[in-house]
């Protein structure tokens, strides 16, 4: 979002004065830089989650042996 709204007097009036105005107030390199960064956090936000909880998964799976298996041929 602060590649998209920043705008520099509120971002030096917030003792961040290096970053750059946003897309919607005439940001060039710099926003799309800030947007590029954004991007790979949040990517890297989701893959981290999307791992922690397919491992706590797999370990809930083996403790309780069968979550992820199909109960009905178990019970035949």
């Amino acid at each position: 979002m602060i590649a998209f709204f920043t705008q520099k007097v509120f971002a030096t009036a917030s003792e961040n004065p290096t970053l750059p105005d946003g897309l919607l107030f005439g940001g060039s390199y710099g926003a799309v830089q800030q947007l590029g960064i954004e991007v790979f956090g949040a990517a890297i936000v989701m893959a981290t989650v999307f791992l922690l909880s397919y491992v706590t998964v797999w370990l809930i799976g083996l403790t309780i042996r069968g979550m992820t298996t199909d109960y009905a041929k178990q019970t035949s």
